[in-house]
């Protein structure tokens, strides 16, 4: 039963999508969603009880389309940190590719509107986003270039928007896995530029912690910087106990990308958390990380 519901709400979804993608989301109604659905307008509010909560779940569908193969690059062991950067963004862009009928006729909705109806659960994905890209940074580049995460994060964020509306053009002459190669190349120079000159960041650390929304409380910290200093404790277990740590690591790493998604899958954190109990190292992160769950999961009734 719980597939079969699954499925019918997928059709509706899609089915919407396609509306949307012709008439955009505002000239559509649900009357013509359920027809083309081939079910009665009643049926179809008993599966989503308003336009908004649908309209909401097929941001989520389409975040999740990209989501998973994204977690499933970060989680590739074989791969360095720099492959994983380019081929994620590949996955990206050949999503948005694959979605960019309906993505255009949304930001063409939104840009009507002002801009100011962007949905809350991506606003508030940004700090999460941000923070992993800090720590793609200090991996690839060191510690130095920390104090210009903003920058960096502002060049990649530009040059990703400006590549989406390349390839929304279906004549764009330039290959999409060519403007991975070229991103992560491109953010190598950067990188290498800002150490070499040393200057004044442009995005001061006040700023950059505003948009974190670091919070000095301990019982405020984020989770992905528990995580990270979870990380940080396994690698000084005994090389005798490795196998242990590498899958210690792996569970940190799944976990790591559930709370970058604005709905965390409550029973992958559950499995991750169980998982980590056998790591008596990390029984004092895991008790503080149990606090922070809530924030990061909508909806949900605790982790007891």
């Amino acid at each position: 039963m719980a597939d079969k519901n699954a499925n019918k709400k997928e059709q509706i979804i899609k089915t919407a999508m396609q509306l949307f993608a012709v008439k955009g989301s505002s000239s559509t109604s649900m009357q013509e969603i359920a027809e083309l659905c081939g079910i009665s307008k009643g049926s179809l509010y008993l599966v989503f009880k308003s336009k908004e909560e649908l309209e909401r779940s097929i941001y989520i569908y389409c975040f999740r389309m990209i989501r998973d193969p994204l977690q499933r690059e970060e989680q590739q062991s074989r791969s360095t940190q720099k492959e994983k950067l380019r081929n994620q963004v590949e996955i990206l862009l050949t999503h948005v590719y694959e979605l960019r009928e309906f993505l255009q006729r949304q930001f063409q909705e939104i840009a009507g509107k002002g801009g100011t109806e962007v949905p809350e659960w991506i606003r508030k994905s940004n700090a999460p986003l941000l923070l992993w890209f800090q720590n793609k940074l200090e991996i690839l580049y060191g510690r130095e270039i920390l104090p210009y995460t903003g920058d960096l994060f502002l060049f990649a964020d530009g040059m990703i928007h400006a590549f989406i509306r390349l390839i929304f053009n279906q004549e764009s002459p330039v290959a999409i896995a060519r403007l991975a190669d070229h991103l992560v190349d491109l953010l190598d120079v950067v990188a290498a530029g800002l150490l070499t000159g040393r200057k004044e960041p442009l995005i001061p650390p006040a700023i950059l912690e505003n948009w974190m929304n670091v919070q000095e409380d301990s019982q405020r910290r984020n989770p992905l910087q528990l995580i990270k200093e979870m990380k940080a404790l396994l690698t000084s277990v005994p090389a005798a106990e490795q196998q242990s740590v590498e899958d210690g690591l792996e569970s940190l790493a799944v976990l790591e990308s559930e709370f970058l998604m604005p709905n965390p899958r409550k029973v992958i954190i559950r499995g991750m958390l169980a998982n980590l109990q056998e790591h008596p190292v990390l029984h004092g992160e895991l008790a503080a990380l149990q606090k922070l769950i809530s924030p990061y999961m909508p909806n949900s009734c605790g982790f007891h």
